[in-house]
Formats: structure tokens, C-alpha cells, sequence
């Protein structure tokens, strides 16, 4: 399983950098050619654009997968082991909501644009908002895996916390001169 997970991880990254790579070289060709010879690539930016939005989504998957997004943590790194339980799951359930909206509203949206054409690419608007649909089908997978996982009691005490932050050391600091610059302030000086 472990090996599926890491192909799994490792073409996502893959698709990432083609998506940069390929940006960055259609723009620079246009660029160029209009430069060079008043003319330029038709689709180039309909294909960037489009290739930005996948990039995005699959850019935020990666970073859901390794537990990377920004959180204030400071205060559940405190919290009891149960209560610590209790957040987590108001949390996951706050985004597995969030992400069943978001994969109903993108599925929705690229039913209406299947159609569609666009007047860039030549291809259905429709798979801008398959981007949608492909990251909320996957971080909901996601997500419903770890809360399953915590439920069952196989996630460990420092998995409980979602996001990456301060490490606690640098967190209890933070916390003391806090509560150094409030007793200061509360006396009517300063540090």
C-alpha cells in the first residue's frame, strides 16, 4: 500500500512541474512570437489558464496529503488528548462539508459548461470545473480516511494536530513573551 500511495504522490508532483513547465513554455513562445513576428499562439492562453487551475487544485492535494496548510495550532497543541480528539473531528467534519459543497457545486457547474465551448482552447469549459470535482472527490477521500483512522484510534497523538505550525518549543516562546508583553502592558509599561 505503501508503494501505491508514493506512485500515487509521486505523479501528482509530476503533473505539477509538466504544468509549470508547460506554462512557462507556452508563454515564453508567445511572448517571443509577438515580439519577434507581430503574431502568436492561438490557444496558449486558454491552455495556460487551464493548465493553472489543474495545477492549483493538485498543488493543494499535495500539500492536504503532507498535512502542510497553514493552521493556528498553538492553542490545540495544549488542549487534553480528548478534547484534542474533539477538534479534530469538528474540524474534518467542517471540511468534509466544505469539500461535499465544493464537489457538488463543480460537478454541477461542469454538467451546465459540458457543452460548452470555449472560444480559447476549443475545448468544453467544462474541465476547468472537472478540476473541482477531481480535488474535492480526492481530499474528501482524504479526509474521511483520517477521521476514520482517528475514530478507530490509529492515528498517533501528534497526528491529531492538522497542520504544520511552530514546533513546541518555538509555540511555548511564543506563548511566554505573549504573556510577558500582557503583564507588562497590564502594569502600564513596557518589556
Amino acid at each position: 500500500m505503501g508503494h501505491l500511495r508514493s506512485f500515487y504522490l509521486r505523479l501528482l508532483e509530476y503533473v505539477v512541474i509538466t504544468s509549470i513547465l508547460t506554462i512557462l513554455l507556452l508563454i515564453f513562445a508567445n511572448v517571443f512570437l509577438r515580439y519577434a513576428f507581430n503574431s502568436g499562439i492561438f490557444l496558449a492562453e486558454g491552455i495556460a489558464r487551464l493548465l493553472f487551475v489543474w495545477m492549483t487544485f493538485i498543488g493543494a492535494l499535495l500539500v492536504l496529503y503532507d498535512r502542510g496548510h497553514i493552521g493556528v495550532d498553538m492553542a490545540v497543541r495544549r488542549l487534553p488528548l480528548q478534547l484534542r480528539r474533539v477538534c479534530f473531528v469538528l474540524t474534518h467534519g467542517i471540511m468534509i462539508y466544505a469539500t461535499w459543497l465544493l464537489l457538488k457545486g463543480s460537478w454541477a457547474q461542469a454538467l451546465i459548461n459540458l457543452h460548452v465551448v470555449s472560444t480559447e482552447t476549443r475545448l468544453p469549459i467544462a474541465l476547468l470545473y472537472l478540476a473541482g470535482v477531481a480535488f474535492a472527490a480526492a481530499s474528501g477521500l482524504f479526509l474521511v480516511c483520517q477521521l476514520l483512522l482517528m475514530l478507530t484510534g490509529k492515528l498517533t497523538d501528534e497526528e491529531l494536530v492538522v497542520s504544520v505550525g511552530e514546533d513546541e518549543a518555538e509555540a511555548d516562546r511564543m506563548a511566554s513573551e505573549l504573556h510577558r508583553d500582557e503583564l507588562a502592558n497590564a502594569r502600564g509599561g513596557f518589556k
